[in-house]
């Protein structure tokens, strides 16, 4: 079960970044990266908290997304983003207990893709 979940958000014209794009990168930072059925399960080697890395894309991401950025200073930024990588976290409390992980992960996606970052579990919104 998921306990929160961290999204970038990017535009489809920024192309190019798929699963194995992400595997690449985040293995080049020196993360841990495994292919799963769905995604990525990223961590530092033999450390916790394992973060589940998905590719999603469409129309919902689309809704989704400007419906996050409304109103805020990202608005616009959002409203032309149909695909996201989401980082679900399993147990919050040992994400942010061992933060690094989590921040590297976050940081080596957004600044890739140049996207929009969302944590579910405070609003907040950072490019």
């Amino acid at each position: 079960m998921t306990d929160a979940v961290s999204m970038v958000f990017f535009p489809p014209q920024a192309g190019g970044f798929d699963l194995e794009w992400a595997r690449a990168t985040l293995s080049a930072k020196g993360l841990d990266v495994e292919a799963t059925p769905r995604g990525l399960a990223v961590s530092w080697v033999e450390e916790r908290p394992v973060l589940r890395v998905v590719l999603a894309d469409g129309a919902h991401v689309a809704a989704e997304a400007a419906e996050i950025g409304a109103g805020s200073a990202f608005e616009q930024a959002l409203r032309a983003c149909t695909a996201r990588f989401e980082i679900a976290i399993d147990d919050l409390d040992e994400a942010l207990d061992e933060m690094n992980t989590l921040i590297e992960v976050q940081a080596t996606l957004q600044e890739g893709t140049g996207g929009v970052l969302f944590n579910s579990w405070n609003g907040e919104l950072s490019a």
